[in-house]
């Protein structure tokens, strides 16, 4: 086993599920500060709310490196014959966008600030709309658990072998439990 796999083993043991949930906080709540200080920054003309941006930004892309360690971990435990593995798909490359507009945007303010100089309008733009898919990719990811019932391993073993865990709401009965 890789070490990188087995630290997240033991993670995953000490939590009882994946570490994947907790850690896409990180890039989550560091790109909503970045583009509300880009929208300060564009309000007032304060410096500081741009280097406030471009700071949560980088810590924001250093989150998403473990994000992505460990949602493509999750995502290799998803067989493909199950519908969850397109929607998985579908988040897992929709956060590969969204990192990508976000760091096109970072290197955009670091040259900015380098220079002396504002952040740019599309670096702003592009942030934003990196931010809005990451929205829209944890929308998917909580999907993918709350309505297509996909937890990862252990909970998915452990609800497979012994028959336990939470019930499900049926899609058709909304009050109904699902068996």
């Amino acid at each position: 086993m890789d070490p990188i796999s087995y630290v997240i083993d033991k993670v995953e043991e000490l939590l009882g599920h994946s570490p994947h949930p907790a850690i896409v906080a990180v890039p989550l709540g560091a790109w909503t500060v970045s583009n509300v200080c880009d929208g300060l920054a564009m309000a007032t003309g304060e410096d500081g709310y741009d280097d406030a941006a471009r700071i949560s930004m980088a810590v924001g892309l250093v989150g998403a490196v473990g994000a992505a360690v460990t949602g493509l971990r999750d995502y290799s435990h998803i067989p493909k014959d199950r519908p969850s593995h397109e929607v998985a798909t579908a988040h897992g490359l929709g956060n590969a966008l969204a990192v990508s507009l976000v760091a096109a945007s970072y290197i955009m303010r670091e040259r900015d600030h380098s220079a002396g100089r504002r952040t740019c309008v599309p670096a702003r733009l592009l942030a934003l709309a990196g931010g809005g898919i990451s929205v829209y990719t944890a929308w998917l990811g909580g999907k993918l658990v709350e309505e297509m019932g996909e937890g990862v391993k252990p909970v998915m073993n452990a609800t497979s072998e012994h028959d336990q865990g939470r019930e499900r709401l049926s899609a058709a009965a909304p009050l109904g439990i699902h068996r």
